[in-house]
């Protein structure tokens, strides 16, 4: 299946969205589509923190709590909780069902392949200290339900 979808869609940096060959309603789609962040010119990074602080607040949060915390206007904090709010309580932020499947790796170069003075100014330590974490949650048979 991977195969046969990398094969019918590219990513067009110039664009910042990815394009499928075959022609339907959507076929130029970024990573925001179809999601409660889709009409936004915020970058997730900012969402997704918005995000942990709504749901991860016992009280709620407040805007201005966003706004200082994730470092935009109180008005466009104020928008961020109310449209997570809202999504929410509409339960469109869908949970995984099924079987997950989940893999964390450290992304970064190996201090072996530098040259010695940039092994020295990079690496500082062993394992992953100076190396990127990065994570990656993949749902199989999980329910389909309509958008």
């Amino acid at each position: 299946m991977s195969a046969l979808w990398s094969q019918e869609c590219h990513f067009s940096g110039k664009y910042n969205r990815w394009q499928c060959i075959a022609r339907h309603g959507n076929r130029q789609f970024t990573v925001k589509t179809g999601t409660v962040f889709e009409d936004s010119p915020l970058g997730l990074d900012k969402w997704l923190a918005a995000l942990w602080q709504v749901v991860n607040c016992k009280n709620g949060v407040s805007s201005y709590e966003v706004h200082r915390a994730i470092g935009v206007t109180q008005k466009t904090a104020w928008f961020m909780d109310h449209r997570i709010r809202h999504a929410l309580s509409m339960g469109t932020l869908n949970k995984f069902s099924g079987q997950i499947e989940a893999d964390e790796t450290f992304i970064g170069g190996k201090s072996r392949n530098m040259h010695t003075p940039n092994q020295a100014r990079k690496i500082s330590g062993t394992g992953g200290k100076d190396k990127t974490p990065v994570m990656g949650i993949l749902e199989r048979g999980g329910r389909s339900e309509p958008r």
